[in-house]
């Protein structure tokens, strides 16, 4: 995961990538953006003596892939502020008009991909990811609740199972909680991160909001969960090493 690429503001939308093929990137489609300033928003610049100075409201656009084959079109929408500047030209002391535009982004459909999905990600599981990716930009907390659904749903995958002995219950629902202890026997390592995936899913769900640093966190951590539980990434890389290894030390003949 590039972290660079998410933020919360932008100046321009560079590097995103494709969400249909996911080989191309997103650039901004000429002339798609539009930006409006609410009667409001003229007003408050009035009171507060800043017309000229800066303009707020809200945009729309469109980013395209930029491979010709695909060409997929992202909508993006959200609120903006412009700031204006002027510099004085060195050379011919002439003032030289530019402006800073800060996007932030309400909505992007069809949301870019976030993470690397692993191919073995089951058909339902990589619904509720891209959910989440859509949800990143309107709904911190819902998004959170999507990454947890995904452990979930991760966690069935490994045939963990959603009942069991639990107290003197031989058949009892098993919370997320634990789930994740079993898996911690099944398949050790994992624990710490999906644990902290389960515990920001739980404040999405009961505080309605979740850190915008801590929600990237928390993609990386899947992310990474996810490759290596699936695709046992690290296992397969360390064996290659270790046939490597082996060879170089054999004793020469």
């Amino acid at each position: 995961m590039d972290r660079n690429l998410w933020r919360k503001t932008y100046s321009s939308f560079v590097r995103l990538k494709c969400p249909r093929c996911g080989r191309g990137t997103l650039t901004t489609k000429k002339d798609s953006f539009v930006h409006h300033q609410p009667a409001h928003a003229s007003r408050q610049l009035e009171e507060d003596d800043l017309v000229g100075e800066m303009s707020w409201g809200r945009f729309s656009g469109y980013l395209t892939c930029n491979v010709m084959l695909c060409g997929e079109l992202v909508v993006v929408a959200g609120d903006y502020r412009e700031y204006y500047h002027v510099h004085i030209d060195n050379e011919t002391g002439d003032p030289v008009d530019y402006s800073d535009m800060n996007y932030t982004p309400l909505v992007m459909h069809p949301a870019p991909p976030m993470i690397e999905l692993p191919k073995a990600l089951q058909k339902e599981a990589r619904a509720q990811m891209t959910k989440a990716f859509e949800l990143f930009w309107s709904d911190g907390a819902a998004c959170a609740n999507r990454l947890r659904m995904v452990v979930e749903l991760l966690l069935d995958q490994l045939s963990i199972p959603r009942k069991g002995a639990k107290g003197k219950a031989k058949n009892a629902r098993l919370n997320l909680s634990d789930r994740i202890d079993r898996l911690k026997v099944a398949r050790p390592g994992h624990e710490k991160a999906l644990t902290a995936l389960r515990e920001v899913g739980n404040t999405g769900s009961h505080e309605g909001e979740v850190e915008f640093e801590e929600l990237l966190d928390c993609f990386e951590l899947l992310e990474d969960a996810m490759i290596e539980l699936l695709e046992q990434r690290r296992a397969k890389l360390d064996a290659k090493a270790d046939a490597i290894i082996q060879k170089r030390q054999k004793p020469l003949v």
